[in-house]
C-alpha cells in the first residue's frame, strides 16, 4: 500500500490541483474519494470528526498530515521542485496562482448569487479581464512560461483553470500565449495520461451544477 494518500470528496473542482501535481510528480499514491454529501450523507459524516479540521481534501504524506487544499497544492509543488528556484520566483508563482484562485471565487460566487446576470457578468467581464492580464504578464516574461522561464506549479494551475471544468475552447483560444502554454502543459507525458484517465465527477445534484460544468454551460441551460 502506498504510503501517501489524498481525500477529497467524488469530485475534481478544489481537489483537483493537488491531483494534477501528484499525476506530474509520477509518485504512486490511493486516490481516496468520499461520496459527495447530496447523494449519500453516511461516509462524509462518519470521516468527519477524525478531519483536522473538519474538512477535505486532506494529503496523507508519508506519516504526516496536510490539509487545506492551497497548503497542499505548496507542499507538493515545493517536493517536485516546481514552486520556484528562489524566493522571488516562488512569490511570483504565488501571485500568479492567487490570480486564478481569484477566478474560481469568483466563480462560485456569481453561482451562488443565483443570477444569470452574474455569471454572463463572470463569463464577459471577470474571466476576460483576468485572461487579459494573464496574457499580458506572459508576454512581459518570455511567453513561455509565467515564471522564471521555466515550467512551474502556476502554469500547471493555468492549466487547470483553462480546461474546461471552467472556460470553453474557444474561450481559451483568444488569448494565443496561454493557449500555447495550456497546450504544452497538456502535452506533458504525465498530464497527458492524467487526463485521459482520471476518474468521471460523482453524480451531478441540481443545486450544485457549477461544480459539474462551467459558467458557459450553466448559463445556456438557463436560457
Amino acid at each position: 500500500m502506498s504510503d501517501i494518500k489524498y481525500t477529497y470528496f467524488d469530485l475534481r473542482v478544489k481537489g483537483e490541483p493537488a491531483r494534477l501535481l501528484l499525476a506530474h510528480g509520477g509518485v504512486k499514491y490511493t486516490d481516496e474519494r468520499i461520496e459527495l454529501g447530496w447523494n449519500d450523507p453516511k461516509p462524509w459524516t462518519e470521516l468527519k470528526p477524525s478531519m483536522p479540521w473538519g474538512q477535505l481534501p486532506m494529503l496523507q504524506w508519508k506519516g504526516e498530515s496536510i490539509c487545506q487544499s492551497m497548503a497542499i497544492c505548496r507542499f507538493l509543488a515545493r517536493e517536485f521542485n516546481i514552486a520556484g528556484k528562489t524566493n522571488l520566483e516562488m512569490a511570483q508563482v504565488d501571485e500568479i496562482v492567487d490570480v486564478i484562485q481569484d477566478g474560481i471565487s469568483a466563480t462560485y460566487k456569481a453561482w451562488y448569487a443565483k443570477s444569470k446576470e452574474e455569471l454572463v457578468k463572470l463569463t464577459e467581464v471577470t474571466y476576460q479581464t483576468m485572461l487579459t492580464q494573464l496574457e499580458k504578464r506572459l508576454a512581459e516574461r518570455g511567453g513561455e512560461w509565467m515564471v522564471g522561464n521555466a515550467f512551474t506549479w502556476a502554469d500547471l494551475q493555468l492549466f487547470f483553470f483553462c480546461t474546461e471544468e471552467f472556460l470553453e475552447p474557444g474561450v481559451v483560444s483568444a488569448y494565443p500565449k496561454i493557449a500555447n502554454l495550456v497546450g504544452r502543459v497538456g502535452a506533458m507525458t504525465n498530464i497527458k495520461n492524467w487526463m485521459e484517465t482520471r476518474p468521471a465527477n460523482g453524480k451531478m445534484h441540481p443545486g450544485y451544477q457549477i461544480y459539474f460544468q462551467n459558467a458557459y454551460k450553466c448559463i445556456t441551460d438557463m436560457e
